[in-house]
């Protein structure tokens, strides 16, 4: 059985190979618990997208050192650490004469087209599994619910259309993983703290399989349970997940955050699921 897997990632300076080491981990772990899974994996990479306009900025900002600067890239850290979460906000129609043509456009075009790539190489109806880090987590559920509400703008509905899969039209969303998630700070846009994204898709809703579980260490100072937001998070969320992450640094607020990947506890967690997922819908 194959497994469509697309990771996001999330804030900061990345790599177009972000997540091969995770997607490693995760192969391995199953090959032991339930080797009749095979996942196909695609890293959904959207950090070029706003690294151009940030690169702009700096460039801008050039003479214009901060003290700091003299022993680290203080101001390129906050740019590219706070940048990313400013410039993914989508410009208000109203004062934008092209409201297609912004970042958060393009970001989720990059999703669709990623999904598309799933399709293609795990199957049309293969279950879909979503991983989300800090932002990517924000991304995952913004990209879901304008999928699930059909407000995706023109463009990208196109792109679905073209490859008309039940993949690509959320049909087959088996499992949403949250981790190092500011989703909380995004329901603040809204009184009742907003209406979170369906996990998973009706198909598997039916058979009872699947699920949306968020993970968080305590010493993490970007992550925030979510059940407690609302009956509706409450309804929507399997679990809130507390983890311990690896890492040196990772008793700090900032230096937790970038340690969710290598969690042992996680990917045991997506694995024990994933087989579940394919036990239930393969019984003996």
């Amino acid at each position: 059985m194959k497994i469509a897997v697309g990771i996001i990632h999330g804030i900061g300076r990345q790599k177009p190979d972000f997540h091969e080491e995770l997607a490693a981990a995760l192969a391995r772990r199953l090959s032991l618990i339930c080797p009749e899974i095979e996942l196909v994996t695609e890293g959904i990479y959207w950090g070029d997208i706003t690294e151009r306009i940030e690169e702009k900025l700096l460039g801008k900002l050039a003479p214009y050192k901060l003290r700091w600067d003299n022993w680290f890239d203080a101001r390129g850290f906050m740019v590219s650490f706070a940048g990313d979460a400013i410039a993914y906000q989508p410009i208000p129609r109203v004062d934008n004469p092209r409201p297609q043509e912004f970042i958060y456009t393009d970001i989720h075009e990059r999703m669709a087209r990623k999904l598309q790539c799933l399709a293609r190489r795990a199957g049309a109806t293969a279950p879909l599994c979503l991983i989300g880090h800090s932002l990517g987590s924000v991304i995952a559920c913004n990209y879901l619910y304008d999928l699930q509400k059909r407000k995706l703008p023109p463009r990208i509905q196109a792109i679905i259309a073209r490859g008309n899969t039940p993949l690509e039209k959320g049909e087959t969303l088996s499992h949403l993983f949250t981790m190092g998630s500011p989703i909380a700070l995004w329901t603040l846009r809204f009184d009742d703290f907003g209406k979170p994204v369906d996990v998973p898709a009706p198909k598997y809703r039916q058979q009872r399989v699947g699920e949306w579980v968020n993970f968080y260490d305590k010493d993490d100072i970007i992550a925030f349970p979510l059940k407690r937001l609302s009956e509706s998070y409450n309804n929507a969320v399997t679990e809130d997940v507390e983890v311990r992450n690896p890492g040196l640094m990772a008793w700090t607020p900032l230096g937790s955050h970038g340690g969710y990947f290598r969690s042992s506890a996680i990917q045991k967690r997506i694995c024990h699921s994933l087989a579940r997922m394919y036990r239930s819908l393969n019984p003996q």
